[in-house]
């Protein structure tokens, strides 16, 4: 129960794999998080092949309990709205409903055609399902079930080489909540109450809290319909020669870690100098000790000791 109360505090969503090559996330702590850096974080050069007809996106929805909605977003980097696609907010469901009412506008008074429309942006059939924490899973069983994966095939063979596309999967979930058995409408006569809920299910809702570190400072909670995912970019690379193999290429640029390294590489430094100098002096007294100046057997040390006596 910990474990569901620690993953149930915010939905989340991430992809797993694309064309059976398994992406991970970079957990760095403390590392900042900048504009357009997810561009590079997950990405992959996918050569351009007939298989491009059939990709497969892999990927997991937690955080929930029920997912009440989930498939996946795609087009071209260049056409999305880098100002609510910026790596570092999640887009709000004003701010998507405005990016695609204006870009259906601007694709119709450009005479696009249906097939360049779903070239910039398109979304694939929504799937819905139940997580691991849902109680048909846990009922009687103590041992945590794998997370809940989604998978499902995108068709990628009108983008060209050059072509730079994004893959974003979102979610919405929890949606019975708002007047199902975690509801306070049906006890209060009001809309629900509680962080847990509004978190999930009512974009209005937003709360303040002063940070630990300082009374000056706030921090803000604000309510979500929709969760995404961290986008994994995938560049279409030039169509492989006639005997040569179309290999997918991981070209993710990873999460900047070089202060933990650094620190790490200092302490090392530190460790190894003194083992250096350990034996440097290991090996000095060795060499006074054995090592004789003259053929009569006379040691430095005797030499040394004679030399002392000499100049006092």
């Amino acid at each position: 129960m910990s474990l569901a109360a620690i993953d149930l505090v915010q939905p989340y969503t991430h992809i797993k794999a694309i064309a059976g090559v398994e992406l991970r996330d970079d957990i760095v702590p403390k590392s900042p998080r900048f504009d357009d850096a997810c561009i590079h974080n997950k990405a992959m050069i996918l050569p351009e092949s007939p298989s491009m007809k059939n990709i497969t996106v892999t990927w997991t929805v937690g955080g929930a309990i029920n997912v009440d909605e989930t498939t996946v977003m795609y087009g071209e980097w260049n056409v999305l709205d880098k100002k609510i696609f910026n790596c570092v907010t999640r887009p709000t469901k004003q701010e998507l409903d405005a990016f695609f009412s204006i870009l259906r506008d601007v694709e119709v008074m450009e005479g696009e055609t249906e097939e360049q429309m779903e070239t910039d942006v398109t979304f694939a059939p929504v799937q819905s399902g139940i997580t691991r924490w849902h109680p048909k899973h846990i009922d009687g069983d103590t041992a945590v079930r794998p997370e809940t994966t989604f998978s499902l095939s995108l068709d990628l063979s009108r983008y060209k080489k050059g072509d730079v596309i994004s893959i974003f999967t979102l979610a919405r979930v929890d949606q019975k909540w708002v007047r199902g058995y975690f509801s306070e409408e049906g006890q209060s006569g009001g809309p629900p109450q509680s962080n847990i809920v509004n978190a999930r299910t009512n974009p209005e809702w937003k709360i303040l809290q002063p940070e630990i570190d300082s009374t000056e400072r706030q921090s803000s909670f604000k309510g979500q319909l929709d969760f995404f995912s961290v986008p994994v970019t995938v560049e279409i690379g030039s169509r492989p020669g006639l005997f040569e193999e179309s290999e997918i290429i991981d070209a993710s640029i990873r999460l900047e870690d070089s202060p933990f390294i650094k620190e790490e590489s200092n302490e090392t430094g530190v460790i190894v100098y003194a083992l250096i100098m350990a034996v440097v002096t290991i090996v000095a007294v060795f060499f006074c000790t054995f090592c004789r100046e003259k053929s009569d057997g006379t040691d430095i040390f005797s030499v040394l000791s004679a030399r002392r006596q000499i100049m006092h």
